[in-house]
């Protein structure tokens, strides 16, 4: 036998218990990582997505705002114009008056929108073009005012001054929207430089969740592999434990019988023979003339000794019924059935039975799953009568047991739990053979056990799996 050098069941249960559990563990393990590594991904994505937002926001909106500015600047320079125009070309005092009043309201709006707008530019070029284009708009509208006190002259002071103070204040807007338009084109730059440094950390962060979430998912896979490595192991094991235990079963059934079949063959022959030489020496001295009180006694040695025969008969037939070697498994049925109908008052009958004799194991295995079957049913059920019906048909022999009691509830109970020992009893003789046991409820109450033995098996290697469990014995 090879229990030495195994894990008890139970053992192996835990392991392969713990095997999960650390199966488990390990891609929780796994997943989470992975799942970290991409929660970090996806907050730098949207974190640079944000920032690269707030930079094209900014920019566009510096943008905008300038190329405002300078429009607005433009348009007012250019109404100052006209606007000095006219005032000279009409004479009307009011009339001038108005248009100071207009060409007053163009300079502050332009010296409010300059004045809020230039502290915010960055760059120091542009704060110098800026600078110069508010140096150029004060000499602007200085000339404008010498036009409107010197009227005489307006003409001539238009012409030569105020006209190239205005050319030089919309060349300075024209450099300074050059500006913007390269400052532009270089925060757009910037911007396009950005997104690419974005996208290369995105994808080097992605590359390296990926790497780790292949390692993380290699390593989970060989742990697990090895885990089931180990379990494929323990249930090896597992397995080699339950034949070796179905052989031993099988080794304790035949050793049992034999020694049932020993004693037997002791008690009849011997406890018996001497039993009923005792009877007969009793009945020859019956035979004398002897004292009323001695034959008073011999007498009562007389029923002593029939009732002690009697005794060691039946049980001689409950450890071994020798008619079952002699007369076959149909009428050592038949016998038991009286017997026991007899004995519990639970009518009993084989309603179908066999003509031909079987293999000694099957005999003997049928015999003693109707032994205990009648004795659950005795003791168990409450039935008033049962049945036993034995047929063959296309290699196997099938044996049904029915009883009209209260059902297998509690007995099915015992059964499951492992406290049900004969019931296992029944279950081990017919699995020892190949075949099945069953024992289910029974339509209108009682209960059915069935059970099924291939005959080819049982006859051809019985024998075989003899020697066998005699050589693992």
């Amino acid at each position: 036998m090879r229990y030495d050098q195994r894990m008890p069941a139970s053992a192996a249960s835990d392991a392969t218990a713990r095997g999960a559990g650390s199966v488990r563990a390990a891609l929780l393990a796994g997943f989470a990582v992975v799942f970290a590594m991409w929660l970090l991904w996806g907050y730098q994505l949207v974190r640079s997505l944000i920032q690269i937002e707030r930079q094209v926001t900014t920019v566009h909106d510096s943008y905008v705002r300038g190329e405002q500015t300078l429009s607005k600047v433009r348009t007012n320079v250019l109404l100052g114009s006209i606007y000095l125009r006219d005032a000279l070309i009409d004479r009307a005092a009011a009339r001038r008056d108005a248009y100071r009043a207009e060409l007053t309201r163009l300079r502050t709006e332009v010296d409010e929108l300059l004045g809020s707008y230039v502290p915010e530019v960055s760059s120091p070029e542009d704060r110098d073009h800026w600078a110069r284009l508010q140096g150029g708009l004060a000499d602007y509208w200085a000339s404008r005012d010498l036009a409107f006190t010197a009227p005489d002259d307006a003409a001539a002071l238009l012409r030569n001054r105020v006209v190239p103070k205005r050319d030089t204040v919309l060349q300075i807007l024209d450099q300074l929207s050059a500006l913007q338009n390269v400052a532009n084109d270089r925060r757009q730059m910037e911007i396009s430089l950005l997104y690419r440094q974005v996208r290369t950390r995105l994808l080097t962060m992605g590359a390296v969740t990926l790497v780790v979430a292949l390692l993380v998912a290699v390593r989970a896979s060989r742990h697990v592999s090895g885990l089931q490595r180990e379990i494929d192991r323990q249930r090896r094991i597992e397995r080699d434990n339950r034949e070796d235990l179905e052989r031993l079963s099988a080794r304790l059934v035949d050793v049992q019988e034999q020694e049932r079949r020993s004693l037997a063959r002791e008690l009849h022959d011997e406890v018996g023979q001497a039993l009923t030489a005792v009877k007969m020496d009793i009945g020859i001295a019956l035979r004398t003339e002897v004292e009323p009180r001695v034959r008073t006694a011999l007498e009562e040695a007389r029923d002593l000794s029939e009732n002690a025969l009697r005794s060691v008969r039946d049980m001689s037939q409950l450890l071994h019924p020798s008619a079952l070697d002699d007369f076959g498994l149909p009428a050592t049925l038949t016998t038991y059935l009286r017997t026991f109908s007899h004995r519990t008052s639970i009518r009993a009958q084989l309603a179908e039975t066999l003509e031909t004799r079987l293999a000694p194991d099957i005999e003997v295995a049928v015999y003693r799953i109707v032994q205990e079957a009648l004795s659950n049913v005795a003791r168990h059920s409450g039935a008033t009568a049962c049945t036993v019906s034995l047929n063959s048909g296309r290699g196997v022999l099938r044996l049904v047991i029915e009883d009209n009691g209260r059902g297998i509830g509690p007995v099915a109970t015992r059964l499951t739990s492992g406290r049900g020992l004969g019931l296992i009893g029944m279950r081990e003789r017919a699995q020892a053979l190949g075949g099945t046991f069953t024992i289910r409820e029974r339509d209108g109450g009682g209960t059915i056990v069935a059970v099924t033995l291939p005959l080819d098996v049982a006859a051809t290697e019985s024998p075989a799996g003899d020697d066998t469990m005699r050589r693992a014995g």
